[in-house]
């Protein structure tokens, strides 16, 4: 059956909430949006539409009114008995009031087209003009005008269409027709479009095909304005910084187009009530996304998380740390309360194994320091013995004496540290118990702080290595030089006390090193039982804070230790 067993997928609940929150809220929430959109799309495009249907219609009177006076032109060269009359004049009073009595269907026309601005003729025979003219013109417009249509009749041609006559203000457009050098124009003023139910603000007006208006007073007193560029709309900025919003359609008859120019407004005063409250209430549904994760987080996820680290907390051997009861719902309250309940059990369950394992450790304590006595005094009668044979009876003195004062300083509680002095003054009175008689006497050099002299320290720390430098030394033509220092290194716990002792001997092999720094040695024999004692002693007195290193100098063995400064011993433990 394992075959088919599939391992489940285990997601955190912070994970499983974000889950939940994002296929609740976030599709109901992307609907409102997009529903949002397609309803400011839909007023922006409706008043696209209404701003081009509008502009659609003064568009189709502009293209009205030049298709009517071309028609007008045409008919009139071609058929009028008035025009014809000006032509085939005999005299030049004849030809005027032929023109006068063209002028009277002109001033029809006039009034029928607002955007008409003028009709005017002229005989080259009689060098006779007349002009027809709407509304009022500087007279040097209208001497522009004068030199255009003259200029039309000597040129014996007129040009093809309406062309654009640039007058002082503005710019008009020009149609002439010439039949036997006698000259019929007709001008159309783009200034002269009249807009109604327009914006106060909105205006209508026309443009050349390079963006230069035929009305500049209308058309925000700009040299040019943006062409469409392949769209319908763009945009423009007056000279105070106000931003207008264009629409052009072009002009068939014409190379140029009509524009209509609206201030451009806010999204939110394009939107109508209805659409303002849909507006809010996905503002109100976005703003309570966050609103509803901190309320979770806060809630929920923060108690959840805090619950998850005290567990992980006390597999990591933390059984101090306590859950806060301060959450808003009842479950997570219990639950708290629950595991608080469990670790005050533990820590009583603790105590009780720890004063167990006091006491345990304190019969080896008391065990290994009886061990270490026996092998220096031992060793102490070996001596007393060989002097005795040889009749040293003053050396047998003076070692009783250095023997009686190291007694003295030894014997004492085995869980009390001895301050560094008193250990110091252990190892010189062994130093001189080995000088006595001997022919190549051990010296011994200190190097030590001033500061650390009233340091404690476990007995027989420094002593148990003196002895064995002096038990193992193979030196036979030289004396044995015993090195000691002791300083102090600082650190953020408080430092360390450093004791180096150092000899000149052979040093130690590559296998006893490897044998002595190993985590468990097997050091237990007739040969190392002090080394192995005081390994023992150093981990139930400081556990892993202490560090005891063996390594060889250039010129003989060093041991090193490493005990930290401020630690409190209670009963042979590290507090």
């Amino acid at each position: 059956m394992s075959i088919f067993y599939k391992k489940r997928n285990i997601s955190s609940f912070r994970n499983t909430a974000i889950l939940t929150m994002s296929v609740i809220v976030l599709p109901l929430f992307i609907v409102v949006v997009l529903f949002d959109v397609y309803t400011i799309q839909q007023q922006k495009t409706a008043i696209r539409l209404s701003r081009r249907n509008t502009l659609s219609a003064y568009q189709q009177q502009f293209e009205d009114t030049l298709r009517i006076t071309d028609d007008f032109l045409t008919d009139t060269v071609a058929n009028s008995l008035d025009f014809a009359s000006i032509i085939y004049a005999d005299t030049k009073s004849e030809a005027y009031l032929a023109s006068q009595a063209l002028g009277l269907q002109c001033k029809i026309q006039l009034k029928a087209h607002e955007l008409l601005g003028a009709f005017c003729t002229y005989s080259q025979a009689f060098d006779s003009y007349r002009i027809t003219y709407s509304g009022s013109y500087p007279q040097a417009d209208l001497a522009v005008l004068r030199s255009a249509v003259i200029s039309a009749a000597n040129a014996g041609h007129a040009a093809s269409g309406w062309i654009p006559l640039p007058f002082s203000e503005r710019t008009v457009l020009l149609y002439t027709y010439i039949r036997s050098n006698t000259v019929f124009a007709a001008m159309i003023d783009p200034a002269n479009q009249s807009c109604s139910g327009l914006g106060s603000e909105d205006r209508i007006f026309y443009i050349m095909a390079d963006g230069t208006p035929f009305a500049p007073n209308v058309a925000f007193q700009a040299d040019t304005l943006p062409l469409p560029d392949g769209h319908i709309s763009s945009s423009f900025r007056d000279a105070d910084g106000r931003k207008y919003d264009l629409t052009h359609l072009a002009l068939s008859p014409i190379d140029g187009y009509i524009v209509y120019a609206t201030p451009s407004i806010s999204l939110l005063k394009m939107l109508n009530f209805t659409q303002r409250v849909l507006l809010v209430i996905t503002l109100a549904l976005l703003a309570s996304i966050p609103l509803c994760w901190l309320s979770l987080r806060r809630f929920l996820l923060e108690p959840l998380n805090t619950l998850t680290r005290t567990m992980q907390a006390i597999q990591g051997g933390d059984t101090e740390i306590r859950v806060p009861q301060q959450s808003s719902i009842q479950e997570v309250n219990d639950i708290s309360g629950t595991v608080n309940t469990m670790l005050d059990i533990i820590r009583q369950q603790k105590i009780d194994f720890y004063e167990q394992q006091l006491e345990t450790q304190q019969a080896q304590l008391q065990y290994l320091h009886k061990q270490i006595r026996p092998h220096f005094f031992l060793n102490c009668l070996n001596m007393i013995y060989s002097m005795a044979g040889e009749k040293k009876y003053a050396d047998i003195q003076e070692l009783i004496l250095n023997l009686s004062s190291y007694l003295r300083s030894t014997f004492r509680d085995s869980f009390k540290l001895v301050s560094l002095d008193e250990e110091i003054r252990s190892v010189s009175s062994y130093i001189r118990i080995q000088q006595i008689g001997a022919q190549l006497p051990p010296k011994l050099d200190f190097e030590i702080d001033a500061d650390i002299s009233a340091s404690y320290i476990p007995p027989l720390s420094i002593l148990t290595f003196v002895e064995n430098s002096i038990k193992h030394s193979t030196l036979v033509d030289l004396s044995l030089e015993i090195r000691i220092r002791c300083r102090k290194l600082s650190s953020e716990d408080g430092g360390y006390l450093n004791i180096t002792i150092s000899d000149n001997s052979a040093g130690f092999s590559s296998d006893m090193l490897e044998t002595l720094n190993s985590p468990s040695p097997e050091v237990y024999n007739d040969l190392h039982v002090g080394i192995s004692n005081m390994k023992q002693r150093l981990k139930l007195l400081y556990g892993e804070k202490a560090t005891l290193y063996f390594r060889n100098l250039a010129g003989g063995a060093c041991v090193e230790l490493f005990l930290p400064l401020n630690a409190k011993i209670s009963g042979g433990n590290l507090q």
